[in-house]
């Protein structure tokens, strides 16, 4: 019989002895960690740090970020004590300060009335007004590392908001687009794979984390095209060049057709794509929940192989090998 260990929750302040000089960065680095975000995957959403201790009002909000997606502003605030008035006072205030469209609390302990009070703040704000309250343990089994683990305690309920959503704020495009794009997230949590579970949103791509930060993975099913695609947005010419250096090989390893997009000359924007596509069609009504399972199927398999394939060039060209 196999012998099992229990988690030990660890006090965080042995970790973070100070909120804003060592936590607030811990979570700074985090959102810009290339690979593998604990706060990202905890709200299911890219994002990218704005900064850290701006001013708003006589106080100082901790974190400011934007998400990737749409620009929404998230502000972000900490705590390593048990929650209280103030802190969740403090964060709608920042909201407000900042027109923000998305609080998250970060602590270690909820007490019931200020989770009941997210909760219905969730329920009484207005449809885009997203609050999480979410929990903070650092656990370990014997003598392990210490892991971080964040648990949300208190969240928006796509489900709800989806319910109570009337139909005209939807097209009947925009409704497809959501549905395919939330059975992909679904599939996502499923399965074993490098991909990474994100909010899923009406309009025609889903965008995924990569193993550096100048390069975003997405995946399109748009009404304008026929077809369905695999596509890294490299936004360092660098980089893009010497992948392209390697294209042979890259191509071969996949073996996929890629279309490889060289960043424009003389653009601002600076980004070269990769991409892999084939025959798909989301908006046809025959057949549907197989052609989209088919669809999901295959975004699982090309996106796992644009992680280790080319996840592997980029490690080996940042130095930084597994």
């Amino acid at each position: 019989m196999p012998t099992f260990r229990q988690l030990e929750s660890e006090d965080v302040r042995e970790y973070w002895p100070d909120e804003a000089h060592d936590f607030t960065p811990w979570v700074a680095d985090d959102i810009q960690s290339a690979e593998s975000s604990v706060v990202e995957d905890v709200l299911g959403l890219d994002l990218e740090l704005v900064t850290t201790e701006r001013p708003v009002g006589r106080y100082q909000l901790d974190v400011l970020a934007e998400v990737n997606a749409d620009g929404r502003k998230v502000v972000i605030e900490n705590q390593l004590t048990a929650s209280d008035h103030d802190h969740l006072g403090k964060a709608i205030a920042y909201a407000a300060g900042i027109k923000a469209d998305i609080i998250v609390w970060i602590g270690p302990q909820f007490h019931d009335e200020h989770i009941d009070a997210v909760q219905w703040l969730n329920k009484n704000s207005r449809e885009g007004i997203d609050i999480f309250a979410v929990e903070l343990e650092v656990v370990t089994i014997g003598d392990s590392d210490p892991a971080v683990r964040l648990s949300p305690v208190a969240e928006p309920s796509e489900w709800t908001d989806r319910i109570q959503r009337s139909e005209r704020d939807l097209t009947e495009t925009e409704q497809t687009y959501e549905q395919f794009w939330t059975e992909f997230r679904d599939r996502i949590e499923q399965e074993s794979t490098p991909l990474r579970p994100r909010r899923s949103y009406h309009r025609g791509y889903y965008e995924n984390p990569f193993v550096h930060t100048d390069v975003q993975l997405g995946f399109a099913a748009t009404k304008q095209s026929d077809n369905i695609a695999c596509r890294l947005t490299i936004d360092n010419v660098e980089l893009y060049e010497t992948l392209a250096t390697n294209r042979a090989e890259i191509d071969a390893a996949l073996d996929t057709d890629l279309e490889w997009e060289p960043p424009a000359s003389g653009s601002k924007l600076n980004r070269g794509t990769i991409t892999a596509t084939r025959e798909g069609d989301i908006f046809v009504e025959d057949k549907r929940g197989q052609r989209w399972q088919a669809y999901h199927d295959w975004f699982l398999e090309i996106g796992a192989q644009f992680h280790d394939v080319f996840g592997e060039y980029i490690r080996n060209l940042s130095g930084n090998h597994d």
